[in-house]
């Protein structure tokens, strides 16, 4: 035997390079969220790396995040302007959609249940009130000389290029039709034509328009604030545009309104009624009298 065998010692190659991997120290969480962190490579001088897409995170985000605490413990003036903001934007959705109902169904506007004197407005909305204007005679006029009859009542001016007397033909085309119509009573319905543009459409040149339509329509026009006046209790916009002295246009919203003999408005006809759409509508109306 006299032999003595040296135990020899055994590395494993891959314990030895795992453990060379591992003996640099372990990161903490913080630290390898501070973007820099070291490893020591295969061999040779250890490397440095660093996240540039945490380098460029990190400069975004230097401004320091608020609590919860110091949100609510905001200055009140900055409280206040992040309520009112969402406030005026949905209040002005609100109004437009409130107002877009109130000009639906073909802008038609019922006021209540007819009687045999007319319909009653009591529970409708306030359109119309009284007025003093100088009729196309010169004569003067207000709303109680237009009571006893039907009124279809328009707001136009003489100077209009295109949409003026399309709704004049319209108008006096109804009527017409409406006083050959077999109604079981003599019902007369009273064209009546109110100037927007008072300043240019006197008493003698309203006649003179008019007459050109139907010698029936009875004219109206007065001092600029009376017009403006009726206009507004009327629901009527206007406004003078494209002026060059006394050359200019006037935009309106050319409403007609069905009146009944009490001067209580019944119907409110706009642009898109044709003359057979506007006399099948106050026909309607009308048969809801005779048939009491």
């Amino acid at each position: 035997m006299g032999r003595y065998v040296t135990p020899r010692t055994f590395h494993s190659s891959s314990y030895t390079s795992s453990a060379k991997k591992s003996s640099a120290p372990l990161l903490t969480t913080s630290q390898k969220l501070m973007g820099r962190y070291v490893t020591p490579g295969r061999s040779g001088p250890q490397r440095t790396f660093h996240s540039s897409s945490y380098m460029r995170s990190a400069k975004k985000s230097s401004t320091p995040l608020l609590t919860t605490a110091q949100k609510l413990s905001a200055p009140p003036l900055r409280r206040l302007r992040n309520f009112l903001i969402p406030t005026a934007v949905f209040g002005g959705i609100g109004a437009g959609l409130l107002f877009m109902h109130f000009n639906d169904e073909k802008r038609a506007i019922r006021q209540g249940q007819c009687k045999n004197d007319g319909c009653s407005s009591r529970n409708g909305p306030v359109i119309g009130g009284p007025f003093k204007l100088i009729d196309s005679n010169g004569n003067l006029a207000t709303e109680k000389d237009l009571k006893g009859n039907w009124i279809l009542l328009y707001f136009g001016y003489t100077s209009s290029p295109d949409v003026g007397p399309s709704e004049l033909q319209k108008l006096t085309k109804a009527i017409k039709t409406l006083a050959s119509s077999d109604l079981k009573r003599n019902i007369k319905v009273q064209p009546v034509f109110v100037t927007l543009d008072p300043q240019r459409d006197t008493p003698s040149h309203l006649r003179a328009y008019l007459k050109e339509f139907d010698e029936g329509i009875i004219g109206l026009t007065g001092p600029v604030s009376a017009v403006r006046e009726m206009a507004h209790e009327y629901r009527v916009f206007f406004k003078k545009v494209e002026e060059d002295g006394d050359d200019y246009l006037v935009e309106s919203s050319h409403n007609m309104y069905l009146m009944n003999p009490n001067m209580e408005i019944v119907r409110t006809f706009g642009l898109e009624y044709n003359a057979e759409q506007l006399t099948e509508e106050i026909r309607k109306e009308l048969q809801k009298i005779t048939s009491h």
